[in-house]
């Protein structure tokens, strides 16, 4: 969503739509920014002529979007996301952490640090855990976890 939200109003901005004296036409652009069950309502609650409330903000319109459209569904799909999250040899253990972190930062309620600890070292290959754990003691800090797993991914990588 944000990247969603960012994306309109850069556009707003690039098209010298800035102001909130321009909140009318933010409101009519963002038309052009939804899918068709989003529009739906849009037409039908927003700009329909009986529609219930008259004078909509842009933040309002925005929001009621997040709200009915967005938000529980960009959070779930997160939250799936995080759990099937699959390391890569190829991009590595960073780029699976990062991927994590993203997917985390993505949820209604951001995991606990066992969990992403869990997740992922569920994610990585078994030997590399078993390497991390019995070979390195796994430290819990954040830094010499992915130091390590970063070493034994290069001695994984170049058996």
């Amino acid at each position: 969503l944000e990247d969603w939200a960012t994306d309109v109003c850069y556009h707003l901005a690039a098209c010298c739509y800035g102001g909130k004296d321009m909140d009318q036409e933010h409101i009519f652009a963002l038309h052009e920014f939804i899918n068709e069950e989003s529009q739906n309502w849009f037409h039908r609650h927003v700009l329909h002529t009986n529609r219930d409330k008259q004078d909509w903000t842009f933040k309002e319109v925005l929001i009621r979007l997040y709200n009915r459209f967005m938000n529980v569904a960009t959070m779930q799909e997160a939250q799936e996301a995080f759990k099937t999250a699959v390391y890569d040899a190829q991009t590595g253990v960073q780029m699976f952490y990062k991927e994590l972190i993203g997917h985390a930062q993505n949820m209604a309620m951001y995991p606990d640090e066992f969990t992403i600890w869990e997740t992922f070292l569920d994610g990585i290959l078994a030997e590399m855990c078993c390497t991390l754990i019995h070979d390195d003691n796994l430290l819990p800090e954040q830094r010499t976890t992915i130091s390590a797993a970063l070493t034994v991914h290069k001695d994984i990588v170049n058996l």
